[in-house]
């Protein structure tokens, strides 16, 4: 029970009683005809109130923190009556001082006085009891419905938490090196070797581009062009191929893919777990990008190569996981896995309008044609 009622609780209760009061004192008269004063009425309704209250308020709530309730309930029905029948027999000896009334034998209590008392007594108990255990049922009701409600936030508000960590960790790892720095020198060494090593020079070039890339994101939104990474998919394929001189990665993707958008280095941590952990020296890695049953289709197939299989802890793919279902959720499936052949696959497909969602300054777009 409250140890406060709100007014807007206060005026149900006072409208409730009141109803009762004038149905209970209409019925009265006309059944039996019995005309009584007027204050009469209000100290045995006004005592009857007080025992309500009474009982649902202080002794229910006092007996229910107690062991052996079976015990106290009935002790307590006892004595509720005792003290409903003694409250009302004094409440008839003020009132006949009051009205200047004749002093009747015991001041009118009678045996059938008694049993009217007692009868009202339990049945105002059953109501007050009732009362108590349906406003204990709400309460808790109420309690459980905030506890979720508290849960539901707490949920939201670790996922954001999440998030905005992994925000700042990104932006950490990309502000370790000043950017500019790198960029000029790779400047150099570019027009350096532009004549006399014009390999090393495209090779500089496309470094160059990817790297920009990477720090350029950052300014780019939370959602990239797949054209423009898959630009940057082909610069480290070049990469590769010139430094292993075998074995490459084949890129298949239809040319409608390239407008739509997701969240970056998607492909470049998938090409670079095709270089990293794959066999590329007698069979070529593949990429592919397709748009199938409404869904944008990004799958990967690498032979496995014979000893780093055993070591590798897919660390890039787990990360790339976690990536994935904070920003897409049940929106989008990633499986990843041996083919039991000896190959690797990967297999990410997301919803065709998520794909569509540029996610605000995700538009811009991101340069890399060239060197600074």
């Amino acid at each position: 029970m409250p140890k406060t009622i709100n007014k807007k609780a206060f005026r149900i209760h006072v409208l409730v009683w009141s109803l009762f009061i004038i149905w209970e004192t209409i019925i009265t008269n006309l059944l039996f005809d019995m005309s009584v004063p007027v204050v009469s009425y209000l100290v045995h309704y006004g005592i009857t109130v007080v025992l309500f209250y009474f009982q649902s308020g202080t002794v229910l709530p006092w007996i229910g923190k107690k062991n052996m309730q079976w015990l106290w309930i009935p002790l307590f029905c006892i004595a509720f009556l005792l003290m409903y029948i003694l409250a009302h027999w004094i409440g008839e000896i003020f009132l006949t001082h009051l009205l200047g009334e004749p002093i009747k034998p015991l001041y009118g209590m009678t045996w059938q006085s008694f049993l009217r008392n007692g009868y009202r007594g339990i049945f105002f108990m059953g109501f007050s009891t009732g009362y108590y255990y349906l406003y204990s049922f709400m309460a808790q009701r109420r309690h459980a419905q905030e506890l979720e409600t508290q849960r539901l936030l707490a949920i939201i508000q670790q996922q954001q938490t999440q998030r905005e960590l992994d925000l700042l960790q990104n932006a950490f790892l990309k502000a370790q090196i000043n950017p500019h720095f790198l960029f000029n020198i790779l400047n150099y060494i570019h027009f350096q070797s532009m004549k006399s090593a014009p390999q090393i020079s495209e090779a500089v070039t496309r470094l160059a581009s990817v790297m920009r890339f990477a720090f350029d994101i950052e300014h780019a939104g939370e959602r990239v062009k797949l054209g423009e990474e898959l630009a940057q998919v082909e610069d480290i394929t070049y990469l590769y191929a010139l430094k292993k001189n075998n074995g490459t990665l084949q890129l298949d993707y239809e040319l409608a893919v390239c407008n739509l958008y997701l969240i970056p280095l998607v492909l470049l941590t998938l090409a670079e777990n095709c270089f990293k952990h794959g066999d590329l020296s007698e069979t070529d890695a593949r990429m592919e990008l397709l748009l199938e049953d409404g869904q944008l289709k990004i799958s990967t197939w690498n032979r496995i190569a014979g000893q780093k299989a055993t070591i590798s802890t897919l660390t890039g793919l787990q990360n790339l996981a976690k990536r994935l279902q904070t920003a897409y959720g049940d929106a989008h499936n990633f499986d990843h896995g041996p083919d039991g052949i000896g190959g690797f696959n990967v297999t990410l497909r997301l919803a065709l309008p998520q794909a569509l969602q540029s996610a605000g300054a995700a538009a811009t777009s991101i340069g890399t044609a060239g060197l600074p």
